[in-house]
């Protein structure tokens, strides 16, 4: 059987891979992950116990990037010839695609995010196969081959998750309690430059809103100023998507955790300047996520949501809609690892065909 890495840089990329790696590992070959140690990647692999090594741990500085290119790159490489890789997966990245050329290995990278241009230029000549969900707006060329389906329902379609209400205890909430996720980020990605989200204010009436009807779980990416500290929950990072499940309300800057809340059938309400394909599809065809880049609009739509009465049971019937429509991602990517795996030289369109 072969052997499989699976690159992660981002702690939603452990998620999106980690039901393919088990499948794969299920169906006797053997895996491991290749991990940036940063945020709380190293802390999901060893919840998960997913077998990884580590390639770099990032740090702060002008040439911080560039070394980590450089470094992480050669550690990739080296773990991945140690291993013996056969094939390799990640969220498209030159830091996985380098090694897999050197190695002469396929390479599967998957993108959904169109204004990561930068990160498009480089590894997009060093894939096998570049896969996107089919409302990704960008044509990739050849190598693009197109699944129906979102990265989120890599981990949170029913096939695999099922929430578990008792994770609610950990924070004081019991299943039927209304509570909202709300979620700001700080702005610091290269693609963040020049975009916007909830300013200072609007944070601010946009909490005191909310505390008037529940429980409020803040997440705050980088420093918490002392004014939002109080609606800060600590609880473990694997809870976050059966909080999610049963939470009233999703609002927040980060459009990961928008399409999370969203496919789980949760109304999801994402403010950015950014918008990406499937944020517009979830929005457009199911109504599951509401995308706004403007603060004030979207929390007089946080105050009409909480208006309906029958707010969970109309989202849990337009989630079903959407699901009715969407594959299972996990299985279709253990399909395509396994037929790359059959046939290496395999062109993107018979991949397609399946």
């Amino acid at each position: 059987m072969a052997r499989i890495i699976f690159d992660v840089g981002h702690p939603a990329h452990v998620h999106l891979f980690r039901g393919t790696a088990r499948a794969m590992q299920a169906q006797g070959h053997d895996i491991l992950f290749t991990a940036l140690d940063r945020e709380i990647i190293l802390h999901l692999l060893q919840r998960y116990q997913l077998p990884y090594r580590v390639t770099y741990r990032r740090r702060k500085g002008r040439y911080a990037l560039l070394a980590e290119l450089l470094l992480r790159t050669l550690s990739t490489y080296r773990i991945a010839r140690q291993f013996g890789a056969d094939l390799f997966f990640s969220f498209g990245n030159p830091t996985v695609g380098v090694p897999a050329r050197l190695m002469g290995k396929p390479y599967i990278a998957l993108t959904d995010t169109e204004h990561a241009t930068e990160q498009h230029a480089l590894f997009k000549p060093l894939a096998t196969v570049i896969a996107t969900p089919d409302v990704f707006t960008v044509d990739m060329g050849p190598k693009q081959v197109r699944y129906n389906g979102y990265h989120e329902l890599a981990f949170l379609h029913p096939d695999q998750f099922t929430p578990d209400p008792a994770r609610l205890a950990a924070v004081g909430l019991k299943p039927g309690d209304p509570f909202f996720v709300v979620r700001f980020v700080a702005w610091r990605a290269t693609h963040d430059v020049g975009q916007r989200g909830f300013t200072p204010d609007q944070k601010r009436a946009l909490l005191d809103e909310l505390r008037q009807h529940g429980r409020v779980l803040l997440s705050v990416e980088g420093d918490v100023p002392p004014e939002f500290a109080p609606y800060v929950t600590p609880f473990a990072p694997e809870d976050i998507h059966h909080l999610l499940a049963d939470a009233t309300l999703y609002v927040g800057e980060g459009g990961s955790m928008a399409a999370e809340a969203a496919v789980l059938g949760v109304p999801s309400i994402y403010v950015n300047s950014l918008v990406m394909g499937y944020i517009r599809d979830l929005q457009d065809h199911y109504g599951l996520l509401h995308w706004y880049t403007d603060g004030a609009a979207a929390l007089e739509k946080v105050r009409e949501l909480l208006a309906m009465s029958d707010l969970k049971p109309d989202y849990a019937e337009r989630r079903a809609r959407m699901l009715r429509d969407k594959i299972n991602t996990t299985a279709w990517l253990v399909a395509l690892g396994n037929r790359l795996l059959d046939n290496p030289q395999r062109s993107s369109a018979s991949l397609h065909e399946g």
